[in-house]
Formats: structure tokens, sequence, C-alpha cells
């Protein structure tokens, strides 16, 4: 059995920064012979943050199958995967590939991912994504002790500073712990996540029997550095991300942390709030990640998030599997 594949850098319009991801095409012809342990063993073998299998669309259906493998186990939702797998689409429409014709929703096990996509900005430069991120946002009972909490900023309520962080899940499966430093010095000063690594699936941590009590549970570290002014008021991060491995660029973790600030930090009647959030400087891999979050009309519940990105081409190829 012999798949194509493609990889792009995510968060960026300039190859060999981003965050990388492999997509992995399925033919329908070939979807019943792929199992979950060699999709494992190909994630494993790309070696990548992510790698996506990409189903061809069924009869009757308007959306296409992606699946997301870590190189240890299958995500149930992640971000920058999910604005990779639409900017490629983008490609296929482009290509008038009929297997992906006036397809504008792809579908993971969080959910179904409305998308919408633009013109590239640049010559290398696929466009730029926006999708619906699926979401049930909640925030765990337990909280992990700040690994400096003389670097960590005031609590999100306002009291004075704390010394444990909050554990948030933006959607059953994906959890952080959300770690604020109150400048870029203790940010880049980060070894490790806040858990060891074979600790990162185990949902040690999460609130048992709420449903939200399995899946990755990661730590995100994050400086607030307060609001620029263009189309708007936009919250400025600068975050970094360590699961199992250092992330570039975290599209799931920068939504956890944007419902996060936008419940716990919103003013009174302010329904919208835009954030850009800048990751992986440290690993020369920066990625430019935009979130927006609609709260409710009571302030108390998220409505509606989305993340918005780029992304760029690098490489294509062949890849086999079984013994053939």
């Amino acid at each position: 059995m012999q798949l194509p594949y493609t990889t792009l850098d995510i968060f960026t319009n300039t190859r060999y920064t981003g965050n990388p991801l492999a997509i992995v095409r399925v033919p329908s012809n070939l979807r019943p012979h792929l199992t979950e342990a060699q999709k494992l063993a190909i994630a494993a073998e790309i070696n990548l943050s992510e790698t996506v299998f990409l189903h061809d669309v069924k009869d009757g259906e308007d959306w296409a199958d992606y699946d997301i493998f870590t190189p240890r186990a299958r995500m149930s939702f992640a971000g920058h995967p999910t604005i990779g797998t639409a900017l490629y689409l983008s490609t296929l429409h482009k290509s008038n590939d009929h297997a992906f014709t006036g397809i504008r929703k792809i579908k993971t096990v969080a959910g179904l991912v409305p998308f919408d996509f633009w013109p590239p900005s640049t010559s290398t430069s696929l466009g730029t994504a926006s999708v619906a991120i699926p979401h049930d946002v909640h925030i765990h009972a337990h909280r992990l002790p700040h690994p400096n909490p003389t670097s960590g900023l005031k609590a999100a309520a306002g009291e004075e500073a704390d010394r444990t962080v909050p554990l948030v899940s933006i959607v059953k499966g994906m959890a952080f712990n959300l770690v604020p430093f109150h400048d870029l010095d203790a940010l880049g000063a980060v070894t490790s996540g806040l858990l060891p690594v074979d600790e990162v699936f185990r949902g040690a941590y999460l609130d048992r029997g709420s449903g939200w009590d399995v899946g990755y549970m990661g730590t995100f570290y994050y400086v607030d550095l307060g609001w620029e002014d263009i189309d708007g008021d936009r919250r400025v991060v600068r975050t970094r991300s360590i699961g199992t491995r250092e992330d570039p660029g975290t599209g799931s973790a920068s939504c956890a942390l944007c419902c996060y600030l936008a419940l716990v930090q919103g003013k009174e009647g302010e329904e919208k709030v835009e954030f850009h959030l800048t990751q992986g400087v440290e690993m020369g891999r920066r990625c430019d990640i935009f979130v927006s979050v609609v709260r409710t009309e009571d302030g108390k519940g998220i409505q509606e998030v989305r993340l918005r990105g780029e992304a760029v081409k690098v490489m294509e190829g062949v890849l086999s599997v079984g013994e053939d």
C-alpha cells in the first residue's frame, strides 16, 4: 500500500519556520485496509508533533474526515493540524480535485469543523484559513503548583499573585496547565512541562467522572504583552507549549488560554475578544496564531472560538505501508 503525503509549515508564510505538519492522503479504496496501529507507526516514523490522515469524502457527505496522530497516540483535536488540513483542502479546490469539490467542513473526534480560506499574502503562502473550533471548555478543580510563583502574574480574577495554575480543557481529551509569567526572561528559562512525559496522557489531574477525564494534558506558558491596535484592539500574548516535547505552534492550547482569559478577565459587556499569540520564537520557528473568542451574553460561557493562520507547502512524496 502506498499513500501520498505532503508537509506544510503552519502559522507562517515562510518555509522552515512555523509548526511542521504531515498530511497523509488516504484514498477511499485503501481506507478499510489502513489500521490504527499503522497510522500510529507512520506518525512515529514521520516524528512531527502531529500527522494527519485525510480520507476521501464518502458519497452523500459534505465533509472530509481527518484523523490526528502524535508519535504516541491519536488526538481528539489539535489546532495546527486543523488549520493545515483546511489550507491543504484549499489547494485541492484550486486544482479541481473532484474528491473534495465544495468541501468546507472537516470532521475529527471532537466534532465537525467548518472553515473558510482567503488568498495567499505571499508567493509561497497557501493562504489564510479560519476555522470554527469545536469547544467544550471546562476548568478543572485541580491546580498544580506554579513552577516559579515569584515570576507569575497576579491571578486572573485580580487577587494576589497565585501559587497554583489553572487546568483547562478546550474539548474533552485536550487539557492544558496555563502558566503565567510576567516577563520574557522567565518564559525563556523554561526547560520542561509541569508533568513528566510519561504522565501527559494519564489524566491524573483531570476531574474524575466529568467526561473531561481522559486524553492529553500539556503545559502552556505565557506572558501577557498588552494590546496592539491593528484592525481594532487585539491582546498580544507570547507563549511556549511543552507536553511530550516542545511544540512551536499549538492552536488548541492557544484556544484554551484565550477562552480562559476571556472568561475570567473579560470586561462586562465585552462580547468578543481578539488575541494574537506568538509561539516558537525560542525554537527558531516563530508562529503567529490568531484567536477570536465570543462569550455568551451573560459572560459566563463561550459561544464561539475561531482560530486563524497561514501555511506554506514544504515537501511532497509517497510512503509505503505493509509488505508490498
